[in-house]
């Protein structure tokens, strides 16, 4: 179940599947898919699950036809490190873009991207400089204020501590909405996170298995 929500006047959707879908633009909003990055443990021989890129390719497909996206935004680090010509994660987005010529890949940059240089060209994805503006909003990858735009970033893989009775607690990853910034969960299903504290000012947004559920306001 999504959750909707108004930003600067546009109607959104977040999506347990940790994506910010705007329908009216018909586009998909990711942040740090860090695609590569279990492959990259494994090669350093960490013990780590194989398969997530293909996962969260499954998954970024489900969403494209199931909202009828014509356009997908990566708000930075889409990949961990570099791609490699002929490795496993090379050949799984490759293939992927081949069964999605007519979709519309745009990438603003985080900070791993460039560590990964340059993309290849069978991805057909199209770099913008950060901030990148479009409507109301300044998409970037570092959640840092802008005069005039409402950013819409990522880079901090935010999560959040729920509390139940005596000790149980769980981290989940969520949606921030702050005055000025919103910020995305990591889409990567290797990830990790950082646990954001309650501030009045934000709305926070909870990723609840196949739920998105605000947070009440703490009083």
């Amino acid at each position: 179940m999504t959750a909707a929500i108004e930003i600067a006047g546009e109607a959104m959707q977040l999506l347990p599947e940790r994506a910010l879908h705007w329908p009216a633009q018909r586009m998909l909003m990711v942040a740090d898919a860090h695609f590569g990055k279990a492959a990259r443990f494994r090669t350093l021989g960490v013990p780590v699950p194989s398969g997530t890129t293909a996962s969260n390719l499954q998954v970024l497909d489900d969403l494209v036809v199931r909202h009828a996206v014509q356009r997908v935004v990566f708000l930075g680090d889409l990949m961990h490190g570099r791609l490699l010509h002929g490795s496993a994660t090379f050949h799984a987005l490759v293939d992927w873009r081949g069964r999605r010529p007519a979709l519309s890949l745009e990438l603003v940059p985080g900070n791993h991207d460039a560590h990964a240089g340059e993309l290849p060209p069978a991805l057909d994805i199209r770099v913008h400089r950060d901030p990148h503006d479009i409507g109301p909003f300044a998409l970037r990858h570092h959640p840092e204020p802008l005069a005039g735009r409402y950013v819409l970033a990522g880079h901090v893989h935010p999560v959040v501590t729920l509390h139940g009775r005596g000790r149980d607690r769980v981290r989940t990853p969520c949606f921030v909405f702050g005055e000025g910034v919103g910020v995305l969960p990591a889409f990567g299903a290797f990830t990790g996170g950082f646990t954001v504290e309650r501030n009045g000012a934000e709305r926070l947004f909870v990723v609840a298995g196949e739920r998105v559920l605000e947070l009440p306001q703490p009083r």
